[in-house]
C-alpha cells in the first residue's frame, strides 16, 4: 500500500466516530427499519387476508413472497445504479416508492392487485439495501465496521419487523377485518420522516474519490469533522465496474462464496421471521391474538441476539461468531421439527433459540461481508447481487412453509430447512478470506488482486 493510500485510509478508517458521522449512519440505518417493516408485515396481515380472501397455501406463499421478489430484482438494477450514479441519490429517492406503494397497499381490493403493489414495496427495499449498507461501510471507522454495517442495520431491521408484527394487536381492536390495510398504510409514516432527515447528508467520500471528485470527497470529509488533503483522496481514485468485473478473477471467489452463504441462510432463516406467525397459527394451534404475541417474542429474542453480537462481531471474528451461532440454529430447527408439532410450548422454544441464534451471527455477518469485500466501484453492485440471493431464497422459503407443511408436513419440511444451514458452517470453514475484521476496505480489496 502506498503512503497516500494509507494515509486515506487513516483519514477514513481510523478517525474516532464523529457526532455528524453517527447521525448519517443512524439515519442511513433507520432505512432497513422501513425495509424490515415493510417485508415483513405480511407475516402479520396474512393472519387476516387468508379468511377475507380465502387465499390457498399457494396464494399465501405467493403474497408472502412478492416484496422479496421486488427486493431481489431492484437490489440487482439499483445495486449497480448506485455505483455509477452515488449512493445518496438512489437512498433518498428510494423512499418516495415507500410512501407511494404503502398507501396504495391498503387501498387494494383483489389478490393479484395486492401482489402487484407489494411487489413494488419490495422494488424500493431492492433500492435501499445495496445503498445504505454500501454508505455505512464507507464512512464507519474499521474498528466499528461489523456493529455499524452488520449489527446496527439489522437491528434497525428487527425493530421494524417487531413493529409489523405487534402494531396488529392495538389495530385490530378498532380495525377488526381491514387491520391489514392500516398496517400497511402506517410504513409511510417513518419513510416520510427518513426521507426528510436524509435530504440533509453528504455522499460517500470514498464514492466520490472513486469517480475523481476530489474536492467534493473532502469537503465530505470535512462535513464528518474529518481532516483530509486532495493527495491522499487521489489515491483511491478507482476506475468504473460492471457486474461482469463480478465474476471475472479476482472477485468471482467473492462474489460467489457471500452470494452462496447468502443463499443458504435465507433459505432456512425465515423460519423464524415471516413464517412465524402462520406456523404459529396452523403448526401450534394457537389463536390469533397469541400468534401475534408470540411472533413479537421471537422478534425481541432476535434483538437479543443482535445486541449480544455486537459485543463479538468486531472481536473474536467473523468466521469464529459465525459457527458458535449456526450449528446451534440448525440443533434448534431440528428440535421444532420433532417437538414442535405436538407440543406448542415446545414450538415456542425453538422458535426463541432458532431466533437468537439467527440474528447473534449469520443473519448480521453476511451483511458485513457483503459490504467490506467488494472494492468501492463494485460495493454497490456485491452488496446488491448477494442480497439478492438472499431476497430470492427468503421468497422460495415463503412459498414452500405453507406449501410443504399442506403436503409433506410440518418436520418433513423443517428438516429440509435445517440441511442448509450445517451447509453454510460447512462452506464458511472452507474460506479464511472471510475473517475481515481489522482491516481497511482498502486493504481487503488488495488482498483479493
Amino acid at each position: 500500500m502506498t503512503t497516500a493510500i494509507a494515509s486515506a485510509a487513516t483519514a477514513l478508517d481510523d478517525h474516532p466516530l464523529s457526532p455528524r458521522q453517527r447521525y448519517a449512519i443512524t439515519l442511513a440505518a433507520l432505512g432497513e427499519f422501513i425495509d424490515g417493516y415493510d417485508l415483513l408485515v405480511m407475516g402479520a396481515a396474512l393472519i387476516f387476508l387468508r379468511p377475507q380472501f380465502h387465499l390457498t397455501p399457494s396464494e399465501i406463499g405467493l403474497l408472502g413472497g412478492a416484496s422479496f421478489i421486488g427486493a431481489a430484482i431492484g437490489m440487482v438494477v439499483f445495486g449497480d445504479l448506485s455505483d455509477r450514479l452515488g449512493r445518496r441519490t438512489i437512498f433518498v429517492a428510494n423512499l418516495l416508492f415507500f410512501v407511494v406503494f404503502s398507501i396504495a397497499s391498503a387501498f387494494v381490493t383483489s389478490v393479484p392487485q395486492l401482489f402487484i403493489v407489494r411487489f413494488l414495496v419490495g422494488i424500493g427495499v431492492g433500492m435501499d439495501v445495496p445503498t445504505s449498507t454500501a454508505y455505512i461501510a464507507e464512512v464507519a471507522p474499521r474498528a466499528q465496521r461489523g456493529v455499524l454495517a452488520g449489527s446496527l442495520v439489522n437491528f434497525t431491521w428487527i425493530l421494524g419487523a417487531l413493529v409489523s408484527t405487534l402494531i396488529a394487536l392495538p389495530l385490530m381492536r378498532f380495525a377488526g377485518a381491514d387491520t391489514w390495510r392500516w398496517m400497511f398504510a402506517l410504513a409511510a409514516i417513518p419513510a416520510a420522516l427518513v426521507l426528510i432527515g436524509r435530504q440533509a447528508l453528504p455522499e460517500s467520500p470514498r464514492w466520490l474519490a472513486a469517480h475523481g471528485r476530489i474536492e467534493e470527497a473532502r469537503k465530505a470529509l470535512a462535513s464528518f469533522g474529518i481532516p483530509s488533503d486532495a493527495a491522499s483522496l487521489e489515491a483511491l481514485t478507482a476506475r468504473r465496474g460492471s457486474y461482469a468485473e463480478l465474476f471475472r478473477p479476482p472477485w468471482r471467489a467473492r462474489t460467489l462464496a457471500v452470494a452462496s452463504v447468502f443463499f443458504l441462510n435465507c433459505i432456512s432463516g425465515p423460519l423464524a421471521t415471516i413464517a412465524a406467525p402462520y406456523v404459529l397459527r396452523t403448526v401450534g394451534a394457537l389463536s390469533m391474538q397469541a400468534s401475534l404475541i408470540f411472533s413479537g417474542l421471537v422478534w425481541c429474542t432476535g434483538i437479543a441476539g443482535v445486541l449480544a453480537g455486537m459485543l463479538l462481531i468486531d472481536r473474536i471474528g467473523r468466521r469464529r461468531l459465525f459457527y458458535i451461532a449456526t450449528i446451534p440454529e440448525a440443533c434448534a430447527a431440528l428440535f421444532m421439527a420433532f417437538a414442535g408439532p405436538h407440543n406448542p410450548a415446545l414450538l415456542i422454544i425453538g422458535f426463541f433459540v432458532f431466533g437468537f441464534c439467527s440474528w447473534f451471527g449469520p443473519a448480521v455477518i453476511v451483511w458485513v461481508w457483503a459490504g467490506e469485500l467488494f472494492p468501492t466501484h463494485l460495493r454497490g453492485r456485491g452488496q446488491g447481487f448477494c442480497n439478492s440471493m438472499c431476497r430470492l431464497a427468503i421468497a422460495i422459503n415463503i412459498f414452500a412453509i405453507p406449501v410443504g407443511v399442506a403436503s409433506i408436513g410440518f418436520t418433513a419440511s423443517i428438516v429440509l430447512l435445517s440441511i442448509p444451514l450445517f451447509g453454510m458452517a460447512l462452506l464458511v470453514s472452507r474460506l479464511p478470506f472471510l475473517d475481515a475484521e481489522g482491516h481497511s476496505l482498502e486493504a481487503l480489496a488488495a488482498r483479493a488482486v
